[in-house]
């Protein structure tokens, strides 16, 4: 009985911190922790982010409380008496990847191997930091480390004891200081200073040296004491003045006035100029600073500490109570500069870094390739030819490894990390993890195989939701859906002037546009294509002047006087632009540029600004950025040098060449032998000048004819097949995308209207209508997927691979999700087409390139086709119910006594769908999340360790998993928490995708240094939201049957 009692009592005091509620506190605390960290990442760098938050007691903690919650939550909700197999399945799969990701935390290690061609290496650099020490006495070394993580965040104190013999060896840690520089400062017990600078591996390097100090820096002996040293330059201050004396020649120039001496070997002293360069013809250096006070104190130059980062300890080195101060120097990746302490009997080495971790066999490396695109210096692929060799079991093996193609040999996975700058070294990063990774995957799999037998099994709650919003319609006979849709044409007026009724005809520029034309980045595609792509760049618009992409390009080639003064560059809002051009309109011609003597107008301007830091430039001088490269770019296009259209045969990289002519003469002294290329263009200027005249155009036909004959005979494997040209061009022609957001926008604000009336008018009949507007969403789902498969034939890999492929793939999934368990609902499907709408319209935003761009090498993998489908995909999911969510508020606000019926039945109904969409996206964005850590781990040989990108894709399933458990937590139970708490939600997905991007670093951002600025309409949208949210919660509070 006593036992019983004390277990009733014991079950009491627990209940609270493993109940439901607590459940959904560990959520929100574990989202917000691991949220906040990647902020910490950011600013203070990843060992800051692993030291207060992911290898903190508390984080740890936390976890464990999560683990043992879900445990008696399983126990607590009946799931095996109940049979709920598959709800079992993914919680206790939870736990298992728990208990894998400690395993990984606590027993995995991994480093970076380095080793040049013919070289051998059976050895790595940890990832982690050691304080290492070597101890000598009576001619014995001791030799240990240990581990540690010093950070700029959190307590740095350090203390340890040692007793080597009878000697009692202490060390103390006082100060962590990340990116150390030493600072030439003042005080009162100062020796006279001079700070020196001289050109190091990387780049500027500066020393100090004081009055009584002799020093070797470089190739240059420095003597700051009375008498003079030979073969040095001697410095000596006397009479407040610093001096100069050699017995070498030196020559000095004054950087202020770039004045010119020449100081012959003297002994006697001369004026040593501050700020002057100094060379002895090989050697040089400036003396930049002096202070007869001076005393040099290290500072930290910033709080991040990135992986290149140098770091500084401070420590206090005791020997028998004999104490010593020392500054030891290092970083991760590097072994570290060791401090060497001299005490009685004893000598002290420190060194601050990674470790030397030995494997139980070698590797060889033969060689090392690196492939480029054709015609550019980016990697396509590299990599190293490698042989492993193991002596204890008498084996060789050649392997290859590359990106997406890793060595695994006795649980250690090596992977293609980097290469040396002259291509004749590989980095190559080591893990082993072998339980913790497969333990992993168990739960991973468990995790799938749960989530999809949810959508089958009955003793689940996407079931339930589905019984109960079949009741829901056989009571009320919810209907449909859109209106109409408008297109409309406006023909743009064509002028008279000499540009237009001298360009190049439209049969001729469809013929030109079919020629095959290779991109800066080596990417083959049609000219049909490039012209679009340029005409957007410059114009941000695909034809102009009644003109197409086309005939503009070829026009500007062959007359571009006649263009000079042609309004073609697109100049922004920034009034302060137009006004030094004296520019009235939005475009401006290239003439505008340029003075009367042909000088740049914006040249000065352009100095300046390339010389700031992006963080330092505004919305003025980024927008100037932008006009001057699209001036470059129209320079380029009147060269003829972007079209590259002819093949080099006997390039190696497969370069194509353009127009090379005007780089050079016929008499400018240089021996030209005449190309293909120069043949061709040269020709063809000359004979479409003619037919822009006289407007026949066979010559100039029968060229192209030719040169597209050429191209395929000599442009190799690169050449694009003739379906894939044709399916590009027919992809440009249709503009899927773009006709699509706007179809999308007017069936959902018909949607809309019907949605409100049938609340206010609930008698009126729409079937016919809901059938007939659900069919042009068909209609345009299939288009949308038409669309998405011509990218995917063109480009060769599933189009998602970057901002703008990934938002038209969400908006497609988010009309997938709508027409899967909305098609019923016309509340929900306006929220699809709103949705997808938005998404599409967002896609033409000017800072997403629609242009189809080659892949990075580690991208070229089929884990990418998965592991991106299914984020992105998710997101369509998460956003369609966040709309839904946004309608019912809005539908809360106009509660009355005579549709409050009506309403709470229609409310409900959407939040069912709106919870069964949400079900559909945490699914995704859980296996997409944990299947891109996969295919980092099978392709790289490592999980993605704190990148800001997974942490809030984590963040994201653990924010939409308490959404979907808030009708089990008290008091959130009802319709209004759960709408709002979808809004609100949507937060997560932004960040995820946009935010980690362009406001957090990582492996996926993409604009880190310069975010774009926040627009205010994101502002307005936010108020309205809480405003919207605000009068609904009022309203429902008036209507006690409305939760």
């Amino acid at each position: 009985m006593k036992c019983r009692r004390y277990l009733t009592i014991i079950k009491k005091y627990l209940a609270p911190i493993f109940n439901t509620r607590a459940a959904g506190i560990y959520l929100i605390l574990f989202a917000a922790s691991i949220a906040i960290a990647t902020f910490v990442e950011n600013d203070f760098g990843t060992s800051a982010a692993q030291k207060v938050i992911f290898k903190s007691w508390w984080f740890e903690l936390l976890l464990l409380l999560f683990g043992i919650t879900i445990i008696v939550n399983i126990f607590k909700f009946r799931m095996i008496p109940q049979k709920k197999w598959p709800l079992l399945l993914f919680h206790g799969a939870i736990i298992v990847i728990l208990i894998g990701a400690g395993v990984t935390r606590y027993l995995g290690f991994e480093g970076v191997m380095h080793i040049r061609e013919n070289g051998v290496s059976n050895n790595f650099l940890s990832s982690n930091t050691f304080l290492k020490f070597d101890i000598g006495k009576d001619g014995q070394n001791y030799n240990f480390d240990e581990p540690v993580l010093f950070a700029s965040l959190g307590n740095n104190n350090w203390h340890e004891s040692y007793m080597i013999g009878n000697d009692l060896v202490e060390v103390v840690v006082k100060e962590f200081i990340p990116n150390p520089k030493q600072i030439l400062g003042q005080s009162l017990d100062g020796k006279p200073t001079l700070q020196l600078v001289m050109a190091g591996a990387n780049g500027r390097e500066e020393y100090f040296i004081e009055a009584g100090q002799t020093k070797r820096i470089k190739g240059l002996m420095f003597n700051f004491k009375d008498n003079q040293m030979p073969e040095a330059i001697n410095i000596a201050y006397k009479n407040d003045s610093v001096w100069f004396a050699s017995d070498k020649t030196f020559f000095r120039t004054v950087m202020a006035t770039q004045k010119k001496d020449t100081l012959y070997p003297s002994s006697n002293y001369g004026p040593l100029l501050l700020r002057s360069l100094y060379s002895d013809g090989v050697n040089n250096v400036v003396f930049s600073n002096f202070n007869k006070n001076g005393t040099v104190r290290l500072e930290s130059e910033g709080p991040k500490v990135r992986n290149e980062s140098l770091t500084a300890l401070l420590m206090d080195v005791s020997v028998n109570g004999n104490t010593k101060e020392t500054l030891v120097y290092g970083s991760r990746g590097m072994t570290g500069r060791p401090g060497v302490l001299n005490f009685d009997g004893l000598d002290v080495s420190v060194s601050y870094g990674s470790k030397e971790v030995t494997v139980p066999f070698s590797i060889k490396l033969n060689k090392f390739i690196l492939d480029k695109y054709p015609g550019t210096n980016s990697a396509s692929s590299y990599a190293s030819e490698v042989t492993l060799v193991d002596e204890g079991k008498n084996r060789n093996m050649n392997y290859r490894i590359f990106m997406n193609n890793i060595l695994d040999y006795k649980g250690y996975r090596f992977f293609q990390s980097s290469f040396d700058k002259d291509e004749k070294g590989t980095y190559l990063s080591v893990n082993h993890d072998f339980w913790g990774t497969w333990i992993s995957y168990f739960g991973y799999a468990l995790l799938t195989i749960g989530m999809i037998w949810t959508f089958f099994s009955k003793n689940t709650r996407f079931y339930q939701l589905s019984q109960k919003i079949r009741k829901l319609r056989a009571k009320s006979g919810t209907f449909v859906l859109l209106l109409f849709m408008a297109t409309t044409a406006m023909a743009q007026e064509t002028k008279g002037d000499a540009y237009i009724n001298f360009a190049v005809a439209q049969e001729h520029a469809n013929q030109f546009s079919q020629l095959v034309v290779q991109d800066f980045k080596g990417r083959m595609k049609p000219m049909h294509t490039l012209s679009r792509e340029i005409m957007r760049k410059l114009a941000r618009k695909e034809s102009m002047y009644g003109l197409t992409a086309d005939q503009i390009i070829l026009s500007l080639f062959i007359n571009k006087q006649e263009w000079y003064a042609v309004p073609l560059i697109k100049l922004g809002k920034h009034e302060a632009i137009k006004k030094k051009l004296s520019v009235g309109g939005d475009y401006a011609s290239y003439k505008d540029f340029f003075d009367t003597n042909g000088e740049y107008k914006l040249r000065e301007e352009m100095r300046r600004i390339y010389g700031l830091e992006p963080i330092d430039q505004g919305v003025y001088e980024k927008e100037l950025l932008k006009i001057d490269e699209r001036v470059n770019i129209l320079s380029m296009v009147f060269s003829g040098t972007l079209l590259k259209i002819v093949p080099n045969p006997s390039d190696p990289n497969n370069t194509w060449v353009s127009n090379t002519a005007h780089n050079h003469g016929a008499n400018d002294g240089h021996n030209h032998e005449e190309s293909a290329a120069d043949t061709f263009f040269s020709t063809y200027r000359a004979s479409l000048l003619e037919a822009s005249n006289t407007k026949d155009y066979q010559a100039a036909d029968h060229l192209l004819e030719e040169l597209k004959a050429y191209q395929i005979q000599n442009g190799g494997e690169i050449m694009p097949s003739e379906a894939k040209i044709h399916a590009e061009i027919l992809l440009n022609k249709l503009n899927v995308f773009t006709t699509l957001a706007i179809c999308y926008i007017f069936l959902g604000l018909a949607l809309l209207f019907f949605l409100f009336l049938s609340v206010f008018k609930p008698n009126i009949n729409l079937k016919k209508v809901y059938l007939f507007l659900f069919a042009l969403v068909v209609i345009g789902f299939t288009f949308h997927t038409i669309g998405l498969g011509l990218r995917w034939f063109v480009s060769g890999r599933a189009p998602w691979s970057n901002g703008y492929e990934s938002m038209i793939y969400i908006a497609w999934t988010s009309t997938l999700a709508g027409v899967l368990f909305t098609r019923k609902s016309f509340g929900g499907l306006a929220a699809t087409m709103v949705l997808a709408a938005t998404i599409l319209f967002v896609s033409t935003l000017s800072f997403l390139d629609p242009e189809i761009t080659p892949l990075v090498p580690v991208l070229k993998s089929y884990w990418l086709t998965i592991h991106v489908s299914l984020e992105a995909g998710s997101y369509g999911f998460l956003m369609l119910g966040a709309i839904i969510g946004l309608i019912n508020l809005i539908l809360m606000v106009f509660l009355k006594e005579s549709n409050k019926d009506r309403i709470k039945r229609i409310v409900q109904e959407m939040s069912y769908i709106s919870e069964l969409t949400l079900i559909g996206g945490l699914f995704m964005v859980s296996v997409g999340t944990y299947l891109g850590g996969v295919w980092a781990n099978e392709s790289w040989g490592r999980y993605w360790g704190w990148d800001a990108k997974e942490t809030w894709a984590l963040v994201t399933i653990l924010v939409y998993a308490f959404i979907l458990h808030m009708r089990l937590i008290p008091k959130l139970t009802g319709l209004f928490a759960y709408n709002l708490a979808t809004i609100f939600g949507l937060a997560t997905v932004i960040m995820t995708y946009y935010g980690v991007n362009y406001y957090l670093s990582g492996l996926h951002s993409y604009a880190t240094g310069d975010p774009v600025p926040i627009p205010n309409w994101v502002y307005v949208v936010v108020v309205s939201i809480i405003i919207i949210s605000s009068v609904a919660y009022f309203r429902k509070r008036k209507f006690p049957g409305i939760s």
